[in-house]
């Protein structure tokens, strides 16, 4: 239970009203004011025996009056009254939950008063409970007359003096702070009782009828029913039916509000907007902070948060005002111990919305910049390629804080994005980011990045992109690193022979080197799978013989192998011309019997290559799966020595063959060499 200390004057007649004692010194003005205030509120009018209450506030002081008047019909001049009248501080006053303690408190002098009684602070008890709700027809006309015509003083007709009292105090105590201190009342009027410097809001007549009323100029009379129904919940909370706790509200958001009354209807608007029920309208509660808003600058800062917070929930589905707002707010940041806005999902709904703000939020710095800035590291990279695809000129600024972006196809599906970002990265993303440009069609950086990139990832870029409308761009680049396509052809991963024939198609025979081990060809020919077209077979098969021919490959044996079958077949239905015949017979010797015979040609150039060089007897007695042919290349090594010594190595090395067919080679080879 809260206790406050109270000053209290009393004032009455002697020689005249005048204050009779009291226990604060009121000097100048307001103790003129307070002589007014306590005097009888109007010619012919009589109290009630309770008394009437009068409320008003002391401007400057600090202090508020709350004081009752009773009829002194004991002192010799009719009309004399007393004036209990209690000076509070604005700072107890805005801690009580009921005016009971201060009903209590009020004393009446039953006889000559003792000047001591007066004298002295008294103790106010604050219960906690609220006053009992109780329902009066006046209510609402009252609470909309006040907070719909703020400028007018409000007259309402007595019914009970106890009635009275508690709709006008119901009515004040329901107030927040800010406002309770500056609203005046009198609960029974004979004439207007403002004075200089205060102004009775509300006040009760015996009669408001319009001759009653020429005595209260600019004031107004309440209607019989409400008709804005933001201010129901007050009526709700006077009659005890509320569940919105708006008097919380107010108390909470009306702390830094100016305006008085003006200010009750917005924020009952942003009551209702926000706790009417179903989700928040908060396009209808920035409404109402706008209208606050006009009764000075950054109103209810705690409601705004407030109403920011509930928008974050939902921030993805706001309309562009409220997401104005809600940035807005950020940028007035929080009051201490307020529950600070997440930023996170600012910065992210600001990207979705306009990546171009985005950035200038960032420039910007501030709360909000200072959100963009750590939500680019972690909003959706999905996400953020699509707002790039309406501000690509954005990207190299995401690029620096997102450089895994690179590595996506979509994000170098975006034709405006410049493919200059690619060259900055290193060699550990470099294939990555390659088949995310082959990927799309892009071959702009392709040099650079085979350069850095591994063979592993760009025999998979190429795997992924085979015959696509960079691909030849980028198996040419390949090639104009000789190293780096060995390493590619020799690493086993390129999966497709398409891509092979590509890239044998982008060099020469002799570009890939073979310094040691098994020919990056060969390797790539075994790893390969898939179908040829013909004429890509006998390309292909022209190529590596072509290639064995020569000096650079330490697989001589291996690569005639694969190829000599298919070339021959080639040479003998006439499968080649042009530039393909040139590579076919680029390399073959000339016989003294068959220059006019490619097929001729092509089995004396094998036999003598094998002989010559003493490649691999078991290679040259498998060279063919064709018996025939098979034959036919037997034939021509034993016509020499020479040939007929290396056939024996053969035929050793075929004699324990399992096949069967194999070692009737062998047979027939010792039949050719006895």
């Amino acid at each position: 239970m809260m206790v406050a200390t109270v000053h209290q004057t009393l004032h009455g007649y002697s020689d005249g009203h005048r204050l009779i004692s009291g226990s604060l010194p009121i000097l100048g003005l307001h103790a003129r004011t307070m002589v007014v205030m306590s005097d009888l509120s109007g010619p012919g009018i009589r109290p009630e025996p309770m008394g009437y209450l009068t409320g008003y506030p002391l401007e400057g002081e600090g202090k508020y009056v709350l004081a009752r008047t009773w009829a002194a019909p004991e002192m010799p001049r009719p009309g004399c009254v007393w004036t209990h009248s209690l000076i509070i501080d604005n700072a107890d006053l805005a801690t009580l939950s009921s005016a009971e303690g201060l009903f209590l408190a009020f004393r009446r002098p039953s006889g000559p008063p003792s000047r001591s009684e007066y004298a002295e602070p008294i103790t106010i008890l604050d219960s906690p409970v609220r006053a009992v709700p109780f329902r009066d027809s006046r209510t609402p006309g009252i609470v909309e007359a006040l907070y719909t015509k703020p400028d007018k003083i409000v007259l309402a007709d007595t019914v009970f003096a106890d009635d009275d009292e508690r709709l006008v105090v119901a009515i004040w105590m329901q107030q927040w702070p800010r406002l309770r201190r500056s609203f005046g009342f009198c609960t029974l009027s004979g004439m207007d009782r403002s004075v200089k410097g205060v102004t009775l809001d509300l006040q009760l007549v015996r009669s408001s009828d319009r001759q009653h009323r020429m005595k209260f100029p600019d004031s107004v009379t309440p209607s019989v029913t409400l008709s804005e129904l933001a201010l129901k919940t007050l009526i709700d909370d006077i009659e005890g039916i509320d569940t919105t706790q708006i008097r919380e509200f107010l108390r909470r958001s009306g702390g830094d509000v100016d305006g008085g009354r003006r200010a009750m209807l917005p924020l009952c608007r942003l009551h209702s907007s926000l706790f009417a029920g179903g989700e928040p309208d908060l396009a209808a509660g920035i409404q109402a902070l706008a209208d606050l808003d006009a009764l000075g600058p950054k109103q209810a800062r705690s409601v705004r948060s407030l109403i920011a917070r509930a928008a974050v929930e939902n921030v993805d589905r706001l309309d562009e005002a409220v997401f104005d707002f809600v940035i807005d707010t950020l940028e007035q940041g929080v009051r201490p111990n307020e529950k600070p806005i997440p930023p996170g999902r600012i910065g992210f709904a600001l990207w979705r919305r306009s990546p171009k703000r985005f950035f200038e939020s960032v420039d910007a710095g501030g709360i909000v910049g200072d959100a963009a800035r750590k939500a680019l590291a972690s909003i959706p990279s999905a996400d953020l390629v699509e707002g790039l695809e309406s501000a690509a000129t954005l990207a190299s600024r995401v690029v620096e804080v997102r450089p895994e972006l690179l590595e996506r196809s979509d994000f170098w599906a975006i034709s405006d994005v410049d493919e200059g970002l690619a060259t900055a990265v290193n060699a550990k993303v470099a294939g990555k980011v390659a088949a995310a440009l082959l990927n799309t069609g892009r071959s702009g950086p392709a040099r650079q990045l085979v350069e850095q990139a591994s063979a592993e990832d760009l025999a998979s870029a190429l795997n992924v992109s085979a015959g696509g409308p960079a691909f030849n761009e980028w198996v040419r680049a390949l090639v104009s690193n000789p190293d780096k396509a060995a390493a590619v052809l020799a690493s086993g991963r390129i999966s497709q022979r398409l891509i092979i024939v590509g890239i044998a198609n982008a060099g020469g025979v002799d570009d890939v080197p073979n310094d040691y081990g098994e020919d990056p060809w060969l390797i790539a020919a075994r790893s390969a799978r898939g179908a040829l077209s013909d004429h890509d077979e006998t390309f292909f098969a022209a190529f590596l013989m072509t290639r064995a021919l020569g000096f650079r490959s330490r697989s001589q044996a291996d690569l005639i192998r694969l190829s000599y079958t298919t070339l021959y077949r080639a040479f003998e239905h006439g499968r080649l011309d042009g530039d393909l015949a040139r590579l076919a017979s680029s390399r073959l010797s000339w016989g003294i019997w068959s220059s006019w015979d490619n097929c001729s040609r092509l089995q004396e150039t094998v036999v003598a290559r094998f002989i010559d060089r003493n490649l691999d007897p078991e290679t040259f007695g498998r060279l063919t799966d064709d018996v025939v042919l098979s034959i036919s290349l037997i034939d021509e090594a034993a016509r020499t020595a020479r040939g007929r010594r290396y056939l024996n190595e053969v035929r050793k090395s075929l004699a324990d063959a399992q096949e069967k067919a194999i070692r009737a080679r062998a047979d027939y080879i010792a039949s050719k060499i006895k």
